[in-house]
């Protein structure tokens, strides 16, 4: 690895402990007593402090590892780009989701690129839609799977899934046993949604807008199984994408009279080298997507 001459502080600066940091890299402690007197002969000044046999790591041995984990991080990327120019079959695709789609879509992805391409690497990431959105943008990430579509000319767009909305009521609700209902049905009653900046919470704001009606977000949650699973317990309604995941014991999905739909889809730079690990990724991704 290119970053072998590096790693090894990190190791010690997170054991702060000689024989330790020396056993988990496989090396006489001498030799890794030998490297950090030179590192701080180098530097000019101290990274630990000295207690016995214990080492503590300083002021200036944090800010040290702070830079030293970034540099680790874009030399062992550096590496894998080379690997992947020199046979994308065998390369690193880092891949992101949203959370709410892990239980299916991403697994699917997954499984078929890694039944394709067995010998290629997939690191994975979950998160929120702005922040898969911001790894992306800073090359912390390939390709992410979010919801909605950024309205950036420097991220290419793929749809995968476009999911209608639902009002998700406990089973008995009164409106459970409708074919169809609207946004006023429910405005007086307390809603559960995600904090605001997530997109369903963005949805919810926009379709009660649509009306002009004024909903009151009683619980808010980050996962959509928790919200889902808080309308099973009698709290609250809450707007949902008609999602079967989502859809849990003792809940029901009644359609929502709405234009709104929540959009799935992969982003990656709009410079991404389609002969690249990811471009075989996208690749698969497109096939599926043409396959419904």
């Amino acid at each position: 690895m290119l970053s072998d001459d590096l790693s090894w502080f990190l190791v010690l600066a997170e054991t702060e402990h000689a024989g330790q940091a020396a056993a988990e890299l496989r090396m006489p402690q001498p030799t890794l007593s030998r490297r950090l007197a030179r590192l701080e002969e180098r530097m000019g000044t101290t990274l630990f402090d000295r207690h016995g046999r214990s080492l503590s790591l300083n002021t200036r041995g944090r800010a040290l590892r702070s830079r030293v984990r970034a540099a680790v991080t874009q030399l062992d990327l550096a590496e894998s780009e080379v690997r992947r120019l020199l046979d994308p079959q065998t390369g690193l695709v880092r891949f992101d989701f949203l959370h709410s789609l892990g239980t299916w879509l991403a697994p699917q992805l997954i499984r078929g690129f890694a039944t394709a391409h067995p010998r290629a690497e997939i690191k994975l990431h979950q998160g929120t839609g702005a922040e898969l959105v911001e790894r992306v943008l800073n090359d912390e990430s390939d390709i992410a799977l979010s919801s909605p579509r950024p309205d950036r000319d420097d991220l290419a767009w793929l749809e995968m899934r476009s999911q209608p909305l639902a009002l998700c009521v406990s089973a008995d609700h009164r409106l459970a046993a409708q074919t169809i209902v609207e946004i006023a049905d429910v405005a007086d009653e307390p809603f559960i949604s995600t904090p605001e900046g997530f997109h369903s919470r963005d949805l919810l704001t926009e379709v009660a807008a649509d009306d002009d009606i004024h909903v009151r977000v009683a619980f808010e949650s980050d996962e959509l199984s928790t919200v889902a699973g808080l309308v099973v317990a009698g709290v609250g309604v809450a707007l949902l994408p008609a999602d079967p995941y989502l859809l849990l014991s003792g809940a029901v999905f009644v359609p929502l009279r709405t234009r709104r739909t929540r959009q799935i889809g992969l982003i990656w730079r709009s410079d991404q080298d389609p002969e690249s690990t990811p471009g075989l990724f996208l690749a698969d991704a497109r096939s599926l997507a043409e396959a419904g």
